[in-house]
C-alpha cells in the first residue's frame, strides 16, 4: 500500500488503498482461444505477455480514502443492552447514556441468515462514531443521540419467539420472566391465547407469570376460574385493576430485580400496568376506541429500569400469537401437567390426539387435566403438523 499526505490536520489524509474484490476471475473460453491458435492467431500465443491496465490491471485496483489522526479515532469498544430498536437504528445503553447504533453490514447479513435479528435486551459490543464525522441518524425523545456501530452481539440466555407469516420474530431477549397479560373483558378473554403465550415462554427459557387485567369487569366470576384453574397447574397467577390497585402490589413483589417482559394483545392494559406499578413511567396509554380502529398504543418495544430495582419490556400488543420453532414431538413438554404422563402411553411416539391407550387421554377422561387445556394442546399439535419449514 501506497500513501500520500494531502492537506493533513482537519480535513485529514489522503490514503490509496486496495479496492476490496467482488467478484472472481472470469472464466477463459477455451474454446475461443483453441479456435484462435489453429487459425494461426498470433495474438493468442502472445496474450500471457500482455499486461492489461485498464480495469483489470493491478495499478487500477486501488480507492482513495481520507484518514482522520484525532485521538478519538482510536476510541475502545464499549458495551451496552439494546434498549429499543427503531428501523434500522437500534438503540444501546451503556450504562451512562443512550447511543443510536448501526448494525454492521457483515453482522446483519449474518444475523438475517440465523434468523435472529438484534432485540430488545441484546447484549452488544459497539464501536462509538468518530467526533465530527456523526450524521444525525436518530432522534429519540426530541434528543440528539450521540453515535454507534455494533460490532457484535452475545448469546442470549432466553428469547421469546413468534411466528408471524411464515417469519420468526423475536420479540425479546435475556428477559427472566414473562408476564401474560390478558384481560377479563374488552378485549374478551381467550385462555386458548394464554396456553399459546405459555408454550412459547417456555421454550425460550423463561418463568411465565400470568395476569389477568380488569378484574373489576369480572361480575360472574368466569375470570377468576381461569385464573384457578392456572394456579392449580402450580403458575403465579394474578388478578389485577388499575382502578382500584387489586395485585398490583403483588406484581409488583414479583418484578424486584428481575427482568421481565409484558406481553399480551392490544387494549389489554399493559401500559397501565407498569405505571400503577411505577407512576414515574408515565407511559402513554390508549382506549378502546383505539383499540376498535386497530390502534396500537405501544408501537415499538422498549427496556425500561424499574426504580425498586429490575427491568421491564413493554411491548406492542399482537393480535394473534403463534409459537415459533416448536416441533410437534416437543409440544407435550411446553403443558405442565402432561410431563409426568406421557411415559403411560402405550406408544413412545404418541400424539396424545387420537392414538389408544394414551395416558394423557385418560387423565382428560378422568378429569384430571382439563379439557380446556386438552384442546388447546390439540389446536396446536394440528398447526405443527401442517406447519411448513420457515423461510
Amino acid at each position: 500500500m501506497t500513501s500520500k499526505d494531502e492537506n493533513p490536520g482537519k480535513r485529514g489524509r489522503k490514503v490509496r488503498i486496495d479496492l476490496r474484490k467482488n467478484r472472481g476471475k472470469p472464466a477463459r473460453d477455451k474454446a475461443e482461444w483453441t479456435r484462435k491458435v489453429r487459425a494461426g492467431d498470433e495474438s493468442a500465443e502472445d496474450a500471457e505477455t500482455i499486461e492489461s491496465v485498464r480495469h483489470k490491471g493491478e495499478l487500477s485496483r486501488k480507492r482513495t480514502v481520507i484518514i482522520h489522526d484525532e485521538p478519538q479515532v482510536e476510541q475502545a469498544a464499549r458495551t451496552g443492552i439494546v434498549v429499543t430498536v427503531r428501523g434500522l437504528v437500534t438503540e444501546v445503553d451503556d450504562g451512562e447514556t443512550v447511543w443510536a447504533c448501526i448494525v454492521r453490514r457483515l453482522l446483519r447479513t449474518r444475523l438475517i441468515e440465523a434468523r435472529a435479528p438484534i432485540t430488545v435486551g441484546d447484549e452488544v459490543k459497539f464501536l462509538p462514531v468518530v467526533s465530527g464525522q456523526s450524521h444525525g441518524i436518530q432522534i429519540s425523545e426530541d434528543r440528539p443521540l450521540p453515535e454507534g456501530v455494533i460490532d457484535d452481539v452475545a448469546p442470549r440466555r432466553t428469547t421469546l419467539l413468534r411466528q408471524y407469516e411464515r417469519k420468526v420474530q423475536v420479540i425479546a431477549a435475556n428477559v427472566d420472566q414473562a408476564v401474560i397479560t390478558v384481560a377479563v373483558d374488552e378485549p374478551t378473554l381467550r385462555p386458548h391465547l394464554v396456553d399459546r403465550y405459555l408454550v412459547a415462554v417456555h421454550k425460550g427459557g423463561m418463568r411465565p407469570i400470568i395476569c389477568i387485567n380488569k378484574a373489576d369487569l369480572d361480575a360472574n366470576g368466569a375470570a377468576a376460574v381461569v385464573a384457578d384453574r392456572y394456579r392449580g397447574l402450580g403458575y403465579q397467577s394474578l388478578m389485577t385493576c388499575t382502578h382500584n390497585g387489586l395485585g398490583v402490589g403483588e406484581l409488583r413483589a414479583l418484578l424486584v430485580g428481575k427482568t421481565s417482559a409484558f406481553v399480551g394483545p392490544s387494549g389489554v392494559g399493559k401500559s397501565s400496568l407498569i405505571n400503577a406499578i411505577e407512576p414515574g413511567m408515565s407511559l402513554k396509554v390508549g382506549t378502546l376506541t383505539d383499540l376498535k380502529r386497530g390502534k396500537h398504543t405501544t408501537t415499538t418495544a422498549r427496556l425500561l429500569q424499574w426504580k425498586f430495582g429490575g427491568y421491564v419490556v413493554d411491548t406492542p400488543g399482537l393480535r394473534q400469537f403463534d409459537p415459533a420453532d416448536v416441533a410437534r414431538e416437543e409440544l407435550e413438554a411446553y403443558f405442565i401437567e402432561f410431563r409426568d404422563r406421557v411415559a403411560g402411553c402405550k406408544f413412545p411416539d404418541c400424539s396424545h390426539t387420537h392414538e389408544s391407550d394414551c395416558a394423557i387421554r385418560a387423565a382428560v377422561d378422568a378429569g384430571q387435566i382439563t379439557i380446556e387445556r386438552y384442546e388447546s394442546y390439540c389446536k396446536m399439535y394440528e398447526e405443527c403438523a401442517a406447519r411448513p419449514e420457515y423461510e
